[in-house]
C-alpha cells in the first residue's frame, strides 16, 4: 500500500457479496482484508510510523518483531487518520475499522444514565468487556461502572486519553490472551504513545451539524523535550472536548414519525401479521391525563377538571399496548426529551519522564489525569395500567369524583386500573462524572547481546459517581396516589381532609406522605411532587494494580534467524467499592442502580513465555518460515487455575505473498461488577404464566452479580494471506472464527417465569409475589450459561500511484460475518445480517460493510472522498417478515416489514497548508454525512427509534480547524 497506509477512515459498517464488488468497482481496486491490512499495516504503516532503527514491538506478540513477521493479525491506525478524521476521541477513529463494532459511544449511552457518555472499545461485536485495552502494553485504569448491556462495567473509557499523545493504535482482530492475559478474547488495542516526541503540537477545531446542534470545541496539545544533555526525555499532553449533543427525537423529521410496533391478536381475520410497524406510535393503556383500562370507565380519560372523554386508539388491532396515532399529542410523545445523542465534557493530561542512567538501566515515570461528565435524560415516570402492581385506582380514592365513585360502587367494583405517563412530573435529568488517576513507574533496558527487560508497577483509580435528579420513588409514589379522605376512612363521614391511606391506616413510615392527584396533567401539589420524588446518587470507586516484569531476547540461531523468547510475570489487584443514597440501596427509584458494590479484590497471578522461531529464511520456496508459540498460566483468587496458549506461523514461499495463520485458546474472567453487583433493578415487559389474562405487564427485573461465575473460554483460529504483486498495489485476506463457552449471562426474566412455572421449582426462588400471588419482581443473576460464535471474513485492497504533482491513493476495506450465533436456553439465532438491534434483545451484525477511500495529496493541500456502504438485512434475526421464505401472517413471530435496504454514507475532507517549513501549520475542514442521509427508522431498538451502532442519527456534521507542531 501507499505511504500512512491506516491514515484513513476506516467504517463499522459492513455489506454484501454485491456491495463489496460495488465498492471495488468504484476504488479501481480488488480486495483484501486485515490480513492485508496487516501487511500493510504492519509494513507499510508500521514502517512510516516506527522509526526503522528500532524493533517494531507488535501488539500481538511479546517478543520484538518487524509486524511483516506476526502470525497473529494486527492492524495499525496511525496518529494521521486520526487527524484526517477529524476525531475529537481515539474512539472515533477506532470505531471506523471494519473490525470494530460502536456499541457504547454517546449515541448508544444517551437514554442510559449508568455510562452516559462512554467510548467503549468493541471488536467484533462481542462486547467491550471482550476487548482488552492497553496503553503502551499495559492495561489502563477502568472507568466504567455496570450499566445496561451496551455499557459493561470495569471497561476502559476511550475518553481518558489524550489524542495528541497517540502515535499509533496496533490492533489485534484476534485472541491474544497468552501474550496479555484476561479479556483478550476479541483481540487487543494497544495505543502507543509518542514517548520520544520533541517539539510542540497542538490543534482546535469546531463541528455543528446542518440542524445547528450536536455542537464540538475541541482543543489538543503536547510538548517533548530532552534534558541532561539528550539523556532525559520529558513528553506532556492533553485535550479539552465540549460536545453539547442532540436533543430528542423531535428535532429530526425522520425520527418524529415515530414508527414503532402495533399487536394484531386476529391475524387469521384480518390477513395482516402479528406485529406491524407503524408511524405515530403511542401506548395505547396510558395518557398524558390519565387512562382507564378497566371498569365501567375503561377506555376513557379524565381530564383536571373530573370530565371523562372517550381515549382516541387511532389504528389499533388489540392488546397488549400500543396504537398509531390517536389521542396523545404528537409533539410529546413516547420519545419526548430523550436525546438521540448525550453531551459530553471531559478533559485529559498525560505526562511522562525518562532518563537513561546507562542502555541497561532507564527508570521512568508516568502519570494521567481525566475527567469526562455525560449528561443525559432517563424516562419519567411511565404507568401503563396493565398490571395488578401498576396503578390501582380503589373506589374510595378522595380524588375520583363524587359521580364516578358512585359509579364504582354500584358496579360493586373496588378498584380500577389507571394507566398514565406522568410528562407533567419532568423526566429524570442524569449526570455522571468519572475522574480517573492513574500512575505508572519502573524502568527498562537492553543486557546486550539482543536481549531487553522491563519492570513496572501502576496504580490507577476512578472516581465515579452519578447523579439522578427528579427519579420517582416507588413506595412513596404508591403510597401518595392512595389517598382517602381521612373522616370517611376512619368513621364513614367524609370532612375535606385528604390523606394517605398509609397515614390514616398509622404506618410510621408513611410520616410525611402527601397525597398525589393524577387526575389530569398537573393538577398534583408541590408537596407530593416533593414527597414522591428525590434525587439518585451513586458514589464508586474502581481501582486497579499491577505490577509486571518482562525479559525478551535471542536464545540462539536457526536456519531462519535467532529464536526469540520472551518471559514475564505479572500481579494484579482489581477492586471497587461504592454507596449509594438509601431508597437507591433498597431499589426503591423507578430507574435505580441499586446499592453499592462491596466484595473481596480479586487478586490475579500470572507467568507467560513465548517462542518464536524462524526455521527457513531466503531460500527457494521459503523466503520467511516461522512458527511462534505462546503460553500462560494464571491464577485467580475467585475461581482457581487457567492456562491459555496460542500456536502459529508465517509462510512466506515468495516475495510479494505470504500466509499465516494461528490457532489460541483464550479467556475472559468475570469482572468485578458480574461477581459481585448488587441487585439493580429495571423494568421488562413480562407476560405471567399464572395470570389468566396472558396479558404483558411492566415488571422489576432485578439483575445481580454472582462470585461463584467462572471464566468464559475461547478457541479461535485466524488464518490469512497477503499479496504484493505489483508496487503500490496491496491485497489481503484473513478468516477468523471465535468460539466462546460459558458465556457469562442471565437467563433473563420470561425464561425465569415460564421455566418455574413448567417445574424449575429452584427458579421459582427467583420470583417475588404479593400476597394476592400477583407478579411483583423477579431476581435475574448471572451465570455461565451461553455460547456466542463469530466467523468472518476482513478484506482490504490499497493502490497508490504518483499523479502530476502529487500522489493518488485508493483504498477499499470491507468484513464479511457469515456466523454471529448465540446459543442460549431459547435456542440458537444467527444475528449475522440482522442490521436491527430490537429492544430487550441482543444487537446483530451486517452481512458485509465496507468503506472506499480516494485521497490527493500535493506539498499544501489533501484532498479525500470517503464512501461507506452497509449492506441490507433484517431487522430482527428471531421473527419473519412478507420478504422472507416461508412467511405466514399467522406465525407468532411474523412482522409486517422485517427488511432493511442497502445503505451509503459518503464524506469529504480537504486540507491546506500554507507553510512549507517549520512551523508546520493545516488548515482542515470535513463533512460527514454529506448528502444528509436519515437513518432507517421505520424499526424501535433499545436506543430509541433506530439502531445509532450501524447508522448516523445526527445527519449532515460540519468540522473545521487548525493545527500546528514545530
Amino acid at each position: 500500500m501507499g505511504e500512512d497506509f491506516m491514515k484513513t477512515r476506516l467504517s463499522s459498517r459492513r455489506h454484501s457479496v454485491l456491495g463489496m464488488a460495488s465498492c471495488l468497482a468504484i476504488t479501481g481496486a480488488l480486495c483484501a482484508s486485515p490480513a492485508m491490512a496487516q501487511q500493510q499495516a504492519e509494513t507499510q504503516t508500521a514502517a512510516d510510523d516506527v522509526p526503522t532503527s528500532e524493533p517494531i514491538v507488535v501488539t500481538g506478540s511479546r517478543i520484538a518483531r518487524d509486524t511483516f513477521r506476526t502470525a497473529t493479525p494486527v492492524t495499525v491506525v496511525s496518529a494521521e487518520s486520526i487527524q484526517d478524521q477529524a476525531a475529537i476521541n481515539v474512539a472515533d477513529a477506532l470505531n471506523d475499522l471494519p473490525s470494530f463494532r460502536p456499541q457504547a459511544t454517546p449515541a448508544t449511552t444517551a437514554i442510559f444514565i449508568g455510562n452516559a457518555g462512554a467510548n467503549l472499545a468493541d471488536l467484533r461485536g462481542l462486547g467491550a468487556q471482550r476487548s482488552l485495552v492497553l496503553v503502551n502494553g499495559r492495561r489502563f485504569v477502568p472507568g466504567t461502572v455496570a450499566g445496561s448491556g451496551n455499557s459493561p462495567g470495569f471497561t476502559v473509557d476511550l475518553n481518558m486519553i489524550p489524542t495528541a499523545l497517540v502515535a499509533r493504535s496496533e490492533v489485534v482482530t484476534g485472541g491474544a490472551s497468552a501474550a496479555y492475559g484476561s479479556d483478550a478474547v476479541a483481540g487487543v488495542i494497544n495505543l502507543i504513545l509518542d514517548n520520544e516526541f520533541e517539539g510542540v503540537r497542538g490543534s482546535a477545531q469546531y463541528g455543528i451539524s446542518d440542524e445547528g446542534d450536536n455542537e464540538q470545541f475541541f482543543v489538543s496539545g503536547a510538548y517533548g523535550a530532552n534534558f541532561a544533555d539528550g539523556r532525559g526525555h520529558f513528553i506532556l499532553g492533553g485535550e479539552y472536548a465540549d460536545s453539547n449533543g442532540v436533543g430528542d427525537c423531535y428535532t429530526r423529521e425522520w425520527c418524529a414519525e415515530e414508527y414503532g410496533p402495533v399487536a394484531n391478536p386476529i391475524p387469521q381475520v384480518n390477513g395482516l401479521a402479528r406485529q406491524i410497524f407503524l408511524p405515530n406510535v403511542r401506548p395505547s393503556t396510558a395518557s398524558y391525563n390519565g387512562l382507564f383500562n378497566s371498569g365501567p370507565f375503561a377506555g376513557n380519560e379524565i381530564l383536571p377538571d373530573g370530565t371523562l372523554i372517550p381515549h382516541d386508539y387511532g389504528t389499533y388491532y388489540g392488546p397488549p399496548i400500543f396504537q398509531s396515532g390517536g389521542s396523545i399529542d404528537p409533539t410529546h410523545g413516547f420519545y419526548v426529551e430523550f436525546p438521540l445523542v448525550s453531551a459530553v465534557e471531559r478533559y485529559n493530561l498525560l505526562a511522562r519522564a525518562s532518563f537513561e542512567v546507562s542502555d541497561s538501566f532507564i527508570p521512568f515515570v508516568e502519570a494521567s489525569f481525566a475527567h469526562i461528565e455525560g449528561r443525559t435524560t432517563g424516562a419519567q415516570s411511565r404507568n401503563l395500567g396493565l398490571s395488578p402492581t401498576d396503578i390501582g385506582i380503589a373506589a374510595d380514592n378522595a380524588f375520583l369524583p363524587d359521580n364516578l365513585r358512585q359509579q364504582l360502587v354500584d358496579a360493586g367494583v373496588a378498584s380500577v386500573r389507571f394507566g398514565r405517563i406522568a410528562n407533567d412530573l419532568g423526566h429524570s435529568k442524569g449526570s455522571v462524572e468519572r475522574d480517573a488517576y492513574r500512575i505508572a513507574t519502573g524502568a527498562e533496558g537492553n543486557f546486550g547481546n539482543g536481549f531487553s527487560w522491563d519492570l513496572y508497577y501502576q496504580y490507577g483509580k476512578t472516581d465515579y459517581s452519578q447523579v439522578g435528579l427528579n427519579t420517582r420513588k416507588n413506595r412513596e409514589y404508591f403510597w401518595a396516589i392512595d389517598a382517602v379522605d381521612e373522616g370517611a376512612f376512619l368513621n364513614g363521614t367524609p370532612n375535606g381532609n385528604i390523606v394517605c391511606r398509609q397515614v390514616a391506616l398509622g404506618n410510621p413510615d408513611a410520616a410525611g406522605c402527601a397525597p398525589l392527584n393524577l387526575f389530569g396533567e398537573n393538577n398534583f401539589s408541590p408537596a407530593a411532587k416533593a414527597y414522591t420524588y428525590g434525587t439518585v446518587m451513586q458514589e464508586t470507586e474502581l481501582s486497579r494494580q499491577v505490577i509486571a516484569a518482562n525479559v525478551s531476547g535471542d536464545l540462539f540461531e536457526l536456519p531462519g534467524g535467532p529464536l526469540g523468547f520472551a518471559l514475564g510475570a505479572e500481579y494484579r489487584v482489581e477492586d471497587a467499592e461504592g454507596t449509594t443514597d438509601p431508597d437507591s440501596a433498597a431499589n426503591n427509584f423507578y430507574t435505580s442502580p441499586g446499592s453499592g458494590i462491596t466484595g473481596p479484590a480479586v487478586r490475579v497471578k500470572e507467568a507467560y513465555l513465548e517462542l518464536a522461531a524462524p526455521l527457513l529464511s531466503g531460500v527457494s520456496g521459503a523466503e520467511l518460515l516461522e512458527i511462534n508459540g505462546a503460553a500462560r498460566v494464571t491464577d485467580y483468587s475467585t475461581s482457581g487455575t487457567e492456562i491459555t496458549w496460542k500456536v502459529g506461523g508465517t509462510w512466506e514461499p515468495v516475495n510479494g505473498v505470504r500466509f499465516r495463520v494461528t490457532r489460541s485458546r483464550d479467556i475472559r474472567a468475570p469482572n468485578f461488577f458480574e461477581l459481585y453487583n448488587p441487585s439493580v433493578a429495571s423494568f421488562q415487559f413480562l407476560v405471567d404464566p399464572q395470570d389468566p389474562s396472558g396479558a404483558s405487564s411492566l415488571t422489576s427485573v432485578r439483575l445481580s452479580g454472582n462470585p461463584g461465575l467462572n471464566p468464559e473460554r475461547a478457541n479461535t483460529l485466524t488464518a490469512g494471506v497477503v499479496l504484493s504483486p505489483v508496487q503500490g498495489l496491496n491485497l489481503a485476506v484473513d478468516y477468523y472464527n471465535i468460539d466462546l463457552d460459558d458465556v457469562i449471562s442471565t437467563l433473563g426474566g420470561q425464561t425465569i417465569l415460564n421455566r418455574c412455572a413448567s417445574g424449575a421449582v429452584e427458579l421459582c426462588d427467583l420470583v417475588t409475589r404479593s400476597n394476592t400471588g400477583a407478579l411483583v419482581a423477579l431476581n435475574n443473576t448471572l451465570l455461565n450459561l451461553n455460547q456466542l460464535k463469530t466467523k468472518g471474513v476482513d478484506i482490504e485492497a490499497s493502490y497508490s500511484l504518483p499523479v502530476g504533482n502529487g500522489d493518488l491513493t485508493l483504498r477499499a476495506l470491507g468484513t464479511y460475518v457469515f456466523d454471529l450465533i448465540t446459543v442460549d436456553q431459547a435456542g440458537e439465532v444467527d444475528r449475522a445480517g440482522q442490521n436491527g438491534s430490537p429492544v430487550s434483545q441482543e444487537s446483530g451484525v451486517p452481512d458485509f460493510t465496507g468503506r472506499m477511500f480516494a485521497e490527493y495529496e500535493t506539498e499544501k493541500w489533501e484532498i479525500g472522498l470517503e464512501a461507506e456502504y452497509i449492506s441490507g438485512g433484517l431487522y430482527n434475526a428471531t421473527q419473519i417478515g412478507p420478504d422472507q421464505d416461508g412467511y405466514d401472517p399467522t406465525l407468532p413471530n411474523s412482522v409486517s416489514d422485517n427488511s432493511i435496504d442497502d445503505y451509503w454514507y459518503f464524506d469529504a475532507r480537504v486540507a491546506f497548508r500554507p507553510l512549507t517549513d517549520r512551523p508546520e501549520v493545516e488548515i482542515f475542514a470535513r463533512v460527514d454525512n454529506l448528502f444528509d442521509k436519515d437513518p432507517p427508522n421505520q424499526f424501535p431498538s433499545s436506543y430509541g427509534v433506530t439502531n445509532p451502532i450501524l447508522y448516523d442519527v445526527v445527519g449532515r456534521m460540519y468540522r473545521m480547524g487548525v493545527r500546528f507542531e514545530y
